[in-house]
C-alpha cells in the first residue's frame, strides 16, 4: 500500500465507480483494480462491493475511507509545513501589454500580486498585439494583454475585459456631438491602437467598405492625446 492508492481509493468511495476514478487519474482500469485487489488481500477484507450499480463501500471500506482520509491530509499538511522553513525561491513573471492595459489597467492590480508574492519579481513590457504575441510564442513573456482574441496557432486567449472606445477631438475646433458612421471619412484621423478595433469593428458592418482619413499612426497613447489637443486631427482612445 502506498499513498498513491489511498488516493485512488478515496476517489473510487467518492465517484461510486472503478472506471471514473481510473480515469480521472489517468490509469488504466485494470491497473486501478489490481492495486486495489492487492490493498485488500494486504487487509484481508473486501473493500467494496463491485456490480452493475457500480462500486460500494463495505463496512471494512467505510473505515478504510475514513483513515486514507485522515492520511492524505496529513501528508499534505506536512509537504506544506516542510515547504514553508524552506528559504523562498524568487519567480520571474514577464508580463507583455498594449499601451492602455499597461499603463493604466495593470499597474495597481500587479502592487496587490506584488503584496501577496513578494519574492516575484515582476516585468512589465508595453507592446503592440502582434508583438506580444511573438514574444508569448518564443518564451519571452508570460503572460500577454492584447486587443481582441489571437488567431496565432499556439496562443490559448480568453476575454478578461472590455472598454469603451471614445472618438475625441480639440475643443478648440467646432464639432458635432454625434456623428454617422457614413460621416467618418470626412474627417482626419489620428491611428492608435483603439482605431484598429475600430476598423474591426467596420468590417463586420454594412459600413465595412468605408474608407478612413488616416493622417498617420502613433503607438503611445499620451501621443495620440497631445496631437488631438493640438487639433492635428480626431482619435479613437480608450
Amino acid at each position: 500500500m502506498n499513498l498513491d492508492t489511498l488516493k485512488l481509493f478515496l476517489d473510487i468511495s467518492r465517484l461510486n465507480s472503478i472506471s471514473k476514478a481510473a480515469q480521472k487519474s489517468h490509469i488504466t482500469q485494470s491497473a486501478l483494480s489490481q492495486q486495489l485487489k492487492s490493498w485488500e488481500t494486504a487487509l484481508g477484507t473486501e473493500l467494496l462491493q463491485r456490480s452493475n450499480k457500480g462500486a460500494q463501500l463495505t463496512e471494512a471500506g467505510e473505515i478504510a475511507q475514513k483513515y486514507a482520509a485522515q492520511i492524505c491530509k496529513l501528508y499534505e499538511d506536512m509537504i506544506t509545513e516542510i515547504a514553508q522553513i524552506k528559504p523562498a525561491q524568487c519567480q520571474h513573471l514577464a508580463i507583455y501589454a498594449i499601451s492602455e492595459v499597461c499603463n493604466y489597467a495593470l499597474p495597481c492590480t500587479l502592487f496587490e500580486v506584488k503584496k501577496h508574492f513578494p519574492c516575484c519579481s515582476i516585468s512589465l513590457n508595453e507592446a503592440l498585439s502582434p508583438h506580444i504575441e511573438e514574444h508569448i510564442l518564443l518564451g519571452e513573456g508570460d503572460i500577454g494583454f492584447i486587443s481582441g482574441p489571437s488567431s496565432k496557432p499556439g496562443i490559448i486567449s480568453y476575454k478578461v475585459f472590455s472598454d469603451q472606445v471614445m472618438l475625441v477631438s480639440s475643443n478648440s475646433k467646432p464639432n458635432p456631438k454625434e456623428i454617422q458612421l457614413e460621416e467618418l471619412p470626412r474627417y482626419p484621423l489620428i491611428g492608435s491602437t483603439q482605431l484598429i478595433c475600430v476598423q474591426r469593428s467596420l468590417a463586420m458592418t454594412s459600413t465595412g467598405s468605408v474608407k478612413l482619413n488616416i493622417l498617420y499612426k502613433l503607438d503611445s497613447i499620451e501621443a495620440v492625446k497631445l496631437a488631438a489637443i493640438k487639433g492635428h486631427g480626431a482619435a479613437f482612445l480608450p
